[in-house]
């Protein structure tokens, strides 16, 4: 569906949670999750540089119905501290460890911060895996996404060459100046890689996790995906997820908590068909 019956979508959840509702955001940030923050997580986030949480003057983009960090850990919050097996196999991967973080920042060997991972996993292992997760932002009037900044240019230094990244520095250097990406943001996960890359010195692994609108947006979004991941290296493990049928796996497993499944079904599913 177009980004407008998207935002729709979510309206109507909230309306029909809380009636009476209007607005684009919940009632708080707590409303707006699955489960309640705990201090670790929300120092985690509070770490993190994109504001999510808001401050005493100003809300947190969190709170947002269509806030892509509130769908993500209404995903995987549920899953801390218990066994993530069941997670692991509807994500297509073997997990090694129990270990889940929000907003982790990979050093990526500049003076600036780095940005921040929406979920990682294996955090103790020496290839930590790390997933972007998209909601609406793909969706939606788009302009061509804007050229890396000369920082990462500066000194003639050839950073992601430097990690064992040789395409994904060429890539760097013609994004935005030849090659070009409207829907997805291309330059966040080229930072993310040499993120990855630079801070463990291996080979990077990078879940991008997205929601299909199942329009013709989502089409040209998925063109650009396999565009993008055509002009990586081929030691990258890039892997590419839909929130659709990573919701289909999850309901084969077993729930981390009652309502786990029926609550991501009736927000994130069931509202695309909603009259």
């Amino acid at each position: 569906m177009p980004l407008k019956q998207l935002i729709e979508a979510q309206a109507r959840w909230a309306r029909r949670r809380w009636p009476g509702h209007t607005g684009a955001r919940a009632p708080s940030l707590e409303a707006n999750l699955l489960v309640r923050l705990s201090r670790n997580v929300r120092c985690q986030f509070e770490r993190g540089s994109g504001g999510e949480l808001g401050s005493a003057t100003k809300p947190g983009k969190m709170a947002s119905l269509r806030s892509s960090s509130a769908l993500s850990y209404n995903v995987f919050a549920p899953w801390i501290g218990r066994d993530l097996e069941p997670l692991g196999r509807a994500l297509g991967i073997e997990l090694a460890d129990q270990t889940l973080e929000f907003e982790r920042q990979f050093p990526h060997g500049l003076t600036s911060t780095p940005p921040n991972i929406d979920v990682a996993l294996d955090n103790q292992q020496p290839r930590p895996l790390a997933i972007e997760c998209k909601f609406t932002e793909p969706y939606g009037t788009k302009r061509a996404h804007p050229p890396l900044h000369d920082k990462y240019f500066e000194d003639r230094r050839h950073r992601w060459t430097d990690v064992g990244l040789p395409k994904c520095q060429t890539l760097a250097r013609r994004l935005g100046r030849g090659v070009t990406f409207h829907r997805l943001g291309a330059g966040q996960l080229l930072k993310h890689l040499l993120g990855l890359a630079w801070t463990t010195r291996k080979s990077p692994r990078l879940l991008y996790l997205f929601y299909d609108s199942g329009c013709a947006e989502a089409d040209e979004h998925d063109r650009e995906l396999a565009r993008f991941q055509g002009l990586l290296d081929p030691n990258i493990d890039f892997r590419i997820l839909s929130y659709q049928r990573l919701f289909s796996d999850l309901r084969s497993g077993s729930e981390p908590m009652r309502g786990y499944h029926s609550y991501l079904q009736r927000r994130y599913l069931n509202s695309r068909d909603d009259g």
